[in-house]
């Protein structure tokens, strides 16, 4: 078995590029005794830990590949896969799709103290599951997690470029600097930009045309209703399907703003069922919500429902009824999803979004067109427009496609 094994690792981790490394790869404590990598599905998290392997490693008995859902492994278990690993080899493990089996965590806790010498490395595409069930392994776990690519990301992997992250502080103050050299090298950008939103989040775009791409995202959608919340959420059929017709109301919606009242007619649930199918869906990594500052975590009046990547709007509504996604929708996703991976992010009450830059300093954001006008930041202090369709800003008018700058 332990043989097999070996050789599956050693044909994926052959195939794997070192041109390209999502961000994440910089951001993570690899020194750490354990390390957990969740986020949605598709998103490189794989590929990521395997050019992480053949930098560090690069030597099958110092590391070993293995995934929960390989038939040897999920025969023998994780646990005795790994001890029979470790007596023979091994300076640390990697564990994919490690909530595929059930108990997991206690597999996993029990390697942790049996072999204090060792590194483990899990990952997880059900961030449901994997952060429900990790229990004692708070206390020993750096969790990270690993989103869509951003828009610096895919234009650096697509034209084989090298530009850098830009802070919101840099970029409130020295825009115009950065996307003159950005339309340099990048040109043209809005071109980019347009390609991004439609199928530029996930990196198997690479290898797909992208009628494929969007098809392999409903694919990655329904495994994520269908298959990850009912394994962590004793749901009936009826509300997997409840959740799809949520997912496609908020696909084809000009309004992100959450309203109980309608989402309730539309579904026919009661208030605690759409908060609870809320919450599933957020915690799935589908969708983002950006509540109100100062409400609870899980509080979601007045809150915007956006998808996680502005990718699933257009392959939800292209399923369902073969319309173009509102734009207003499309920019708010993009916007909030690339700045929330860095800053904290809530719903402005005088503008579309405000940002914690720093300890102290709130930068209020609004978002919109070529057309969009500044009377919204009119008397704020510090705010700025994040306007789409525009290659340069001036003063406190940004181009939207710079926030996809922020990681």
């Amino acid at each position: 078995m332990l043989a097999d094994l070996m050789a599956d690792h050693q044909r994926m981790a052959a195939g794997i590029p070192l041109d390209f490394t999502r961000f994440l790869t910089d951001d993570i404590n690899w020194n750490a005794r354990l390390i957990a990598i969740v986020g949605p599905r598709g998103t490189g998290k794989t590929t990521l830990v395997l050019q992480h392997f053949r930098q560090r490693y690069d030597d099958i008995q110092k590391c070993l590949y293995i995934s929960a859902d390989h038939p040897l492994v999920a025969h023998q278990g994780i646990f005795e896969t790994v001890r029979e690993y470790f007596r023979y080899y091994g300076e640390g493990v990697i564990i994919d799709e490690v909530h595929k089996e059930p108990d997991w965590s206690t597999a996993v806790k029990t390697l942790f103290d049996a072999y204090p010498d060792k590194k483990f490395i899990i990952l997880g595409s059900s961030s449901l599951q994997l952060l429900r069930t990790r229990g004692d392994l708070s206390r020993r776990m750096l969790v990270y997690h690993l989103p869509p690519l951003s828009f610096r990301e895919f234009v650096n992997v697509r034209l084989h470029t090298a530009l850098a992250p830009i802070s919101l502080a840099e970029m409130r103050t020295a825009h115009l600097g950065y996307t003159q050299q950005i339309t340099t090298l990048a040109s043209p950008i809005l071109h980019h930009f347009t390609e991004y939103l439609l199928f530029g989040g996930f990196p198997f775009f690479l290898h797909h045309a992208p009628d494929e791409y969007g098809l392999l995202l409903r694919n990655v959608l329904d495994k994520v209703v269908y298959e990850d919340i009912p394994s962590v959420q004793a749901i009936q059929p009826l509300s997997s399907l409840k959740l799809k017709r949520l997912i496609a109301y908020l696909a084809t919606s000009k309004i992100p703003l959450f309203n109980t009242e309608t989402l309730t007619r539309e579904l026919e649930v009661s208030r605690d069922t759409l908060y609870e199918y809320v919450d599933l869906l957020e915690r799935a990594n589908l969708l983002q919500v950006v509540r109100p500052a100062g409400k609870p975590p899980r509080g979601i009046k007045q809150a915007k429902l956006l998808f996680s990547s502005p990718n699933l709007y257009y392959a939800v509504a292209r399923e369902f009824w073969q319309v173009t996604p509102d734009k207003g929708n499309l920019r708010e996703s993009f916007l909030a999803a690339q700045l929330r991976v860095r800053y904290p992010l809530s719903v402005s009450p005088q503008v579309d979004f405000q940002a914690r830059v720093s300890e102290g300093q709130i930068l209020e954001m609004e978002v919109g067109g070529p057309g969009k006008g500044r009377r919204q930041i009119r008397g704020l202090s510090d705010a700025v427009i994040f306007k789409d369709g525009i290659e340069h800003g001036a003063g406190t008018t940004i181009p939207l496609y710079l926030a996809g700058f922020v990681y």
